[in-house]
């Protein structure tokens, strides 16, 4: 009885912390669909007829939306594929070969991550200024590269690890070169890890504020700086906010949702040995 108990109240307490962190998502999605006259921050009541205008004003008709999800999808796709290369080298590098400062390279890597992103947006913004990439989707591109770079490295150099270096040795003496090896022998090993890097590399890139809001400009404002106009001095429109911040949250849960068996087999790669 007191194991069954204690069962019993672990698993109110868990319900207790999920309906903690999913109540707030939740009732935003919720908003998003209220009627305009009830679409307020103060709404709590469940019971209402689903209204989609907000939905057709941002996305439809004007649609301001519509272009800022295009270029959130550029932005995050475009710098997602300019970072995945150069985390595939530099994670391959620092666990195939040994030289000085490799150590202080990887953990050069982890401060770019906890450094605040607001000590980057200022020397950016001043060299992609000078060279005309402010206002554009190229500058935000490169400037993503800040923390996309570190962010790859750091998930994806543990699945190199987990490879045997006499694997790919024994491609080595067959005849393979390095690069060969790795395109042949080793990036279908660390598959799952691929998925798990550029997963999370396009959600970060896809959810940046700070970096996107004085870099872009007109058809380039992306879904999260968007969401943002809808403050005025004359009110807050939390309708429209709550109807673009839906579909800012979609996409990332739809790309968790369909790579999720990739996710988990990435997540839990050399968990098991023996």
């Amino acid at each position: 009885m007191t194991a069954r108990l204690t069962r019993v109240l672990w698993h109110l307490l868990l319900l207790v912390v999920v309906l903690a962190f999913v109540a707030p998502i939740v009732w935003f999605l919720l908003l998003a669909i209220r009627p305009p006259q009830s679409g307020t921050a103060s709404s709590h009541s469940l019971l209402f007829v689903p209204d989609l205008s907000a939905l057709k004003y941002v996305f439809v008709s004007p649609g301001s939306g519509r272009s800022a999800l295009w270029a959130s999808l550029i932005q995050a796709g475009g710098a997602t594929l300019i970072a995945m290369p150069l985390v595939i080298g530099a994670s391959y590098g620092l666990t195939r070969f040994t030289f000085r400062g490799r150590s202080v390279l990887s953990t050069w890597y982890l401060g770019l991550m906890l450094a605040p992103p607001v000590v980057f947006v200022l020397p950016l913004f001043v060299v992609l200024s000078k060279v005309g990439l402010i206002g554009g989707n190229i500058g935000v591109i490169l400037a993503f590269q800040t923390f996309a770079v570190p962010l790859g490295v750091l998930l994806l150099r543990g699945f190199f690890a987990e490879i045997p270096v006499e694997i790919e040795e024994a491609a080595l003496v067959d005849g393979c070169g390095r690069l060969r090896s790795l395109v042949t022998v080793v990036l279908p090993m660390v598959a799952p890890g691929l998925v798990v890097s550029g997963v999370f590399v396009f959600v970060f890139c896809w959810n940046n504020l700070i970096f996107a809001m004085p870099m872009t400009g007109g058809d380039s404002v992306p879904l999260t700086v968007r969401a943002l106009s809808f403050f005025a001095t004359s009110g807050i429109s939390w309708n429209y906010i709550a109807a673009t911040s839906a579909v800012s949250m979609a996409v990332p849960m739809l790309l968790f949702w369909l790579f999720r068996r990739h996710i988990v087999s990435g997540l839990t790669f050399g968990a098991v040995k023996g």
